[in-house]
């Protein structure tokens, strides 16, 4: 049986840069302005960031100079944009950097190491049994290690300040990658004063009776209220897969922010949550708020 660390256990949340990585997208000027929140909040910078890809030269050519003043004309144009976006209003008394790097995104969280949360707008779409949110977010799941936030096609900006983390939606399996992310949820909740939802699913659809329902939820409730005693939250046990029972809950519930624990260790891992399949990436694809994915410490 696992064992859950009382709230004066947890480690405190300490959150001075979030790095934004933008390509300029609506879904990235949205996730700006969460990163504005956040930022607030915690009295954190924010580094503003894009990385762009060097078309190859084939050969040397008298054309070859002209090339080259394009990619020049093209690397001040980013930088300008990039700059012009620290100006945004959502982003006036915050302390804000750039950083402009030639390469793919993974090339970019080289520059963002020393971040402490990660925020992402996401293109995402939903076929038979796939989900896509992007190449640039799925390198970002498989290669960050820091916390990623990310802002998904669904999200809609409700405000501009804080206010608009209301509900917070943390899910748990009980396992030590879904434990590394409580203490951001606690610290979420606090700082916005936000109500604390602790969801965790039975991934069982057998059972139909209220009776059976109750006897097989005992347990698992016992089991969020140790998760965090003294905190005012509710305590929620749902029945059915780990990913449809989240949204599901995110939904009716209205929650604007989930947080949940995904593993994965380093570049080369998979895109998989410790609820199994992938639920941390599927969530985040299908999610009409943002999602927090916070990854298990490598070992």
């Amino acid at each position: 049986m696992a064992t859950s660390s009382p709230v004066s256990a947890q480690p405190q949340i300490t959150i001075k840069q979030i790095g934004v990585m933008t390509d300029f997208s609506k879904e990235a000027t949205t996730a700006l302005h969460y990163a504005a929140a956040f930022a607030r909040a915690y009295g954190a910078g924010i580094t503003l960031a894009h990385s762009f890809m060097l078309p190859s030269l084939a050969y040397a050519s008298p054309e070859a100079s002209l090339l080259y003043q394009t990619i020049d004309d093209m690397e001040q144009s980013l930088k300008k944009e990039l700059v012009d976006q620290t100006k945004s209003e959502c982003l006036r008394g915050i302390k804000c950097s750039t950083v402009l790097r030639s390469g793919g995104p993974k090339d970019l969280l080289e520059d963002l190491r020393s971040m402490d949360l990660i925020m992402l707008g996401t293109k995402g779409a939903s076929g038979i049994e796939k989900i896509a949110l992007g190449s640039t977010a799925e390198t970002i799941f498989r290669a960050c290690t820091a916390p990623v936030l990310t802002v998904g096609p669904l999200c809609q900006l409700k405000a501009e300040s804080g206010s608009f983390i209301k509900t917070i939606l943390y899910a748990t399996d009980f396992s030590y990658g879904a434990e590394v992310a409580l203490p951001y949820a606690l610290s979420f909740a606090r700082k916005f004063g936000s109500e604390l939802v602790l969801l965790h699913a039975i991934d069982n659809r057998d059972v139909y009776f209220s009776f059976e329902r109750a006897m097989a939820s005992q347990e698992p409730l016992e089991k969020l209220h140790e998760l965090a005693p003294g905190e005012k939250a509710d305590h929620v046990v749902d029945f059915g897969s780990a990913a449809s029972v989240i949204l599901e809950q995110a939904g009716s519930r209205k929650a604007d922010l989930i947080v949940i624990g995904a593993e994965g260790r380093g570049g080369l891992s998979s895109v998989v949550s410790h609820f199994g399949g992938g639920t941390a990436y599927e969530v985040a694809a299908k999610a009409n708020c943002p999602v927090l994915s916070v990854r298990e410490p490598m070992t």
